[in-house]
């Protein structure tokens, strides 16, 4: 599991910091975490999904870029994540900023 040295997390899910990092890098099954990765098809921004699916093959490698409770709140970190590169870059290269 590789951590991306930018981790953003969502409100709700900085609360819980310590247990869910711990949770997720021990594979322990938490159905209410989302994590936040560059989209593996290489055309969407982002893809969020289950902690739980970092199981997957397709997702192993994929640097976790961000963590939330809730599908909600998974989208409010994306948005932030997009202004953040707005404002340090002038632009929207997500998909460079993040490799």
């Amino acid at each position: 599991m590789k951590w991306h040295t930018l981790l953003y997390f969502g409100e709700s899910a900085a609360k819980q910091r310590v247990k869910i990092v711990h949770d997720l890098e021990h594979k322990k099954v938490n159905f209410g975490v989302f994590v936040i990765i560059l989209s593996v098809n290489g055309k969407d921004l982002f893809d969020i999904i289950p902690g739980y699916m970092l199981q997957k093959e397709i997702y192993r490698d994929a640097p976790i870029l961000g963590v939330a409770v809730t599908k909600e709140e998974a989208y409010e970190v994306c948005e932030k994540m997009i202004l953040d590169v707005h404002a340090r870059t002038g632009g929207y290269d997500v998909r460079s900023y993040f490799q």
